[in-house]
């Protein structure tokens, strides 16, 4: 579980940092693409914690609260589903959906590392 624990930590921060990112491309879009590669980065990076932790259940351990599946789902899927979402719209409306899921997705880690 140690594993789990940590690469949690560090995936919060990277999902801080594309927040940040996100963000700041409200002020300057030029660097919205670049945002949208290290946001699709995160993504797979979230998807191995939840193979990992899969592992871990399949092995036996599981986690301290029942809600940490819930948060952990949540994770997985606001940061996909706002793209997909946002990528069906377009301009702004677009860029404000890849934000709000970047938000949220740090939210939803901060809330499964409390939970796990």
């Amino acid at each position: 579980m140690l594993i789990h624990d940590r690469y949690g930590f560090v995936l919060t921060v990277v999902a801080a940092l594309g927040a940040i990112a996100a963000l700041v491309s409200l002020v300057r879009p030029r660097i919205l693409p670049a945002v949208r590669v290290y946001l699709r980065v995160t993504i797979a990076l979230v998807t191995v914690q939840v193979v990992i932790g899969l592992v871990l259940v399949a092995t036996g351990d599981r986690p301290a609260q029942i809600l940490h599946w819930l948060y952990g789902a949540a994770t997985l899927l606001t940061l996909p589903l706002a793209m997909w979402v946002g990528g069906k719209l377009g301009g702004r409306e677009q860029h404000i959906w890849v934000v709000g899921g970047a938000v949220l997705t740090v939210l939803f880690a901060f809330r499964a590392m409390a939970t796990g």
